[in-house]
């Protein structure tokens, strides 16, 4: 009896069909498909509220613009043609999701042009590069959303899925690409949303085909056929390319973070430490740029790199390093200043100028010396502070506190008493 209770409260927890709402799910899918005015008008100030969420990097309007949105509308009615084979239906989604997206990108790119604040900031540059977690959001925001609408009681599911797969901020962010010419962030921007979209109509499509939702009936068997046929083909144009690119969004988040293992684990250094890195991925190409500053690392040092880098699943050859040294930037500061000696006395001025920064250079290696050992007396996690033009750039063992940062920047500046004054905190590399 005890194995028979639970067994029906398991069935209970997990049966969807028992609860499935068919003829007002229906209903309702059909109604939030079409595209009115007041749709329209709806959609057109959500795109200005999402705009400037973006422009002024705020996160909860940038929500807020999302729950009044009603992109998802024709995105789930084309998942639920599908399922049921109504060809009607899915020509209007697909017709009225095209003009959905035409308002957005005119509305944000409208926006964008006149819009006084022009720098990318965080939220904004979060929406240019894809990876394979958004195909899982989209797949799991899609299915929660599909289940949460054919209840019979609804829940407060629909929302979160608005907000979860995030339709609205690639098309601004889209908009933004075209008003400032920039085709990077604009692809980036459309390659999210089209995988927003995809994976929420193929999850609504499952779950319609799981519930079993009572398919279009035509008037002949070829109507029928031939409909069929057609669902079928749009099927396979939506779900075949999109697995394709979910396998290529899950290789390059592999990648990234292989790499970013890579470096951090193995790049550890007391003479130099990484200025800059960058990881390109493409289906048929990897590179790993690394920009280092400080001593030389010998050939030595980057075969016994390269040697490492199967067991993270790299290609040795993926690996590029490019090495600053402030000693390189006098000597070839100095050869140029010769060079230039040799051609013509019209040049002095120039010689002149050079030979001062040449000076410059020098003063401010011996300065970060001393700034070193100064530094160490009160913050000994601290391993080199380097002085570059006008930045301070402070090397430590361990992360620090907030609170060693705070008193190392207030040493600094009243020891330079330089207006301005650039302090970036970086770990070290590993060699």
């Amino acid at each position: 009896m005890k194995t028979n209770a639970v067994t029906f409260k398991i069935h209970e927890l997990l049966d969807l069909k028992g609860d499935t709402e068919f003829q007002e799910t229906d209903t309702s899918i059909r109604k939030n498909t079409e595209f009115k005015s007041a749709n329209a008008w709806t959609l057109v100030f959500a795109i200005f509220i999402a705009s400037v969420g973006l422009n002024v990097n705020s996160t909860a309007v940038i929500i807020g613009a999302m729950l009044v949105s009603p992109l998802m509308g024709p995105i789930v009615g084309a998942g639920y043609s599908l399922g049921i084979i109504d060809f009607k239906l899915l020509k209007r989604s697909f017709q009225n999701l095209a003009i959905a997206i035409i308002i957005s990108l005119t509305t944000s790119t409208l926006y964008f042009m006149i819009s006084p604040l022009s720098e990318a900031q965080s939220e904004l540059l979060s929406r240019v590069s894809p990876t394979f977690y958004d195909v899982l959001i989209a797949a799991f925001g899609g299915a929660a959303g599909i289940v949460a609408m054919s209840r019979k009681e609804k829940s407060n599911a629909i929302p979160g899925v608005a907000i979860a797969t995030a339709l609205m901020p690639p098309l601004c962010t889209a908009g933004y690409g075209i008003a400032n010419l920039n085709f990077k962030y604009f692809a980036g921007a459309m390659y999210l949303f089209i995988i927003n979209s995809v994976f929420i109509c193929i999850s609504t499509y499952v779950f319609v085909r799981f519930l079993k939702f009572t398919k279009v009936k035509y008037n002949t068997v070829s109507e029928q056929k031939r409909i069929d046929q057609w669902i079928v083909a749009g099927a396979f144009v939506v779900i075949i390319p999109s697995l394709f690119l979910a396998w290529l969004l899950m290789a390059q988040t592999k990648f990234q973070n292989n790499a970013s293992r890579f470096v951090k684990q193995e790049f550890n250094s007391q003479s130099s430490f990484i200025l800059e890195k960058e990881f390109n991925y493409s289906w048929n190409d990897q590179q790993i740029h690394i920009t280092t500053v400080g001593d030389t690392v010998t050939n030595d040092q980057i075969n016994l790199l390269k040697s490492k880098m199967p067991s993270y699943g790299l290609n040795p050859s993926s690996l590029k390093i490019k090495q600053l040294s402030i000693d390189d930037r006098i000597e070839n500061k100095l050869k140029e200043s010769q060079t230039i000696k040799s051609k013509s006395g019209l040049l002095q001025a120039k010689v002149q100028l050079l030979e001062k920064e040449l000076k410059s250079n020098k003063e401010e290696k011996m300065l970060g010396i001393d700034l070193t050992q100064e530094v160490q007396a009160f913050a000994p996690k601290s391993t080199e502070v380097i002085k570059i033009d006008d930045s301070i750039i402070v090397v430590w063992k361990i992360r620090p506190k907030k609170e060693e940062i705070l008193t190392v920047k207030k040493y600094l500046d009243t020891r330079l008493k330089l207006p301005g004054l650039k302090i970036q905190h970086l770990g070290q590399l590993n060699l």
